[in-house]
């Protein structure tokens, strides 16, 4: 995990539970929050780009399908 920089999964769980029962996130959809707080955050400069978006999109895409279809 420390080589790919994401840190403790229960950590990043922990956020994602924060988000999906408090009523405070009730109206969020998407974005980027600090783990620690919960404040919202800046999406990095290359996830605004709309050509990475869609070259993430259908990388996504591709592998799902061939996750199904084996």
């Amino acid at each position: 995990m420390n080589a790919l920089r994401i840190g403790d999964p229960r950590r990043g769980a922990g956020i994602i539970v924060r988000l999906a029962t408090e009523t405070a996130f009730a109206h969020a959809s998407g974005g980027y929050f600090s783990v620690r707080d919960a404040r919202p955050l800046e999406c990095p400069e290359a996830g605004r780009d709309p050509r990475v978006q869609k070259e993430l999109w259908d990388e996504t895409v591709a592998l799902l399908a061939a996750r199904t279809a084996g």
